[in-house]
């Protein structure tokens, strides 16, 4: 049954079901006032997407296809995958600081001539 736009005399606007054996029929606003069907565009969805590699290793460019391949029949490993979207992940730049990289060698340097061996706390990646 398809969904159709409506607009009255008063201006309200209202969306309704109508099915095809009434297309003719009058419709009428909760208001009373008679009204016309607008015209308007219908709502597409689409399930073309950019194409993208899926778990069983071939190039999708369709979604159903692609969960199709995160599904456990879909792929030759017959594992579960799950679709975690598109947000990529924030890269955070560490910008040792030159000072504190500068006396963790030099405490570490006099550790190590006192026959200590002691790790750099800051500035090291490890």
């Amino acid at each position: 049954m398809p969904l159709y736009d409506f607009k009255c005399g008063e201006g309200h606007k209202f969306e309704r079901f109508v099915p095809l054996s009434d297309f003719a029929s009058p419709q009428r606003c909760e208001c009373g006032a008679p009204s016309q069907r607008l015209v308007s565009a219908p709502a597409v969805i689409s399930d073309v997407i950019e194409p993208r590699y899926g778990a069983d290793g071939k190039l999708h460019d369709s979604l159903s296809s692609y969960r199709r391949s995160l599904m456990p029949e879909g792929n030759p490993r017959g594992e579960r995958f799950f679709e975690l979207g598109e947000d990529k992940l924030k890269t955070v730049e560490h910008k040792p600081d030159p000072k504190a990289l500068r006396d963790d060698i030099r405490k570490s340097i006099a550790e190590v001539k006192q026959g200590r061996r002691v790790a750099p706390t800051t500035g090291v990646v490890q």
